[in-house]
């Protein structure tokens, strides 16, 4: 009897919880003399769940929330890196800051909803390998 496996949770966008990043990716700026690199990850490969086994689908399920845990890393490392980059601006207008702050929050836009369709697409794969099982069961 193979078990049929549960779908992720998809962590919706907060924007609290953008403003504590903001807060504790300023800290980190502080805190160290280093530049930071962001780089974005690499998007994980999702398996076909009418075809998968249950062990790729496990692994899948890791790298999808490996992946989500990286774009979270992405996104403290390009405010830390904005805001350095604002404060080394010499008396930024305020058109200058507003432009600014509407790229990165293009670039937040985009990474949560890449996340959010990755986290689909994987519970897309886990209902047809559950509906193959409960076929393989009658």
């Amino acid at each position: 009897m193979t078990a049929s496996l549960d779908p992720i949770k998809v962590i919706k966008y907060d924007p609290m919880n953008r403003l504590i990043k903001i807060a504790f990716g300023s800290l980190l700026f502080l805190s160290t003399s280093l530049a930071l690199a962001c780089d974005y990850p690499a998007r994980p490969s999702i398996p076909d769940g009418a075809t998968a086994s249950k062990d790729e689908l496990l692994a899948a399920k890791n790298n999808v929330q490996d992946f989500i845990a990286k774009v979270d890393d992405y996104l403290t490392c390009i405010e830390t890196a904005e805001t350095a980059a604002v404060a080394e601006l010499d008396n930024p207008s305020q058109e200058e800051l507003q432009r600014r702050d509407e790229m990165l929050n293009k670039k937040f836009d985009a990474a949560n909803e890449e996340k959010v369709l990755l986290g689909e697409q994987f519970n897309q794969q886990i209902r047809a390998y559950n509906a193959k099982i409960a076929a393989d069961k009658e």
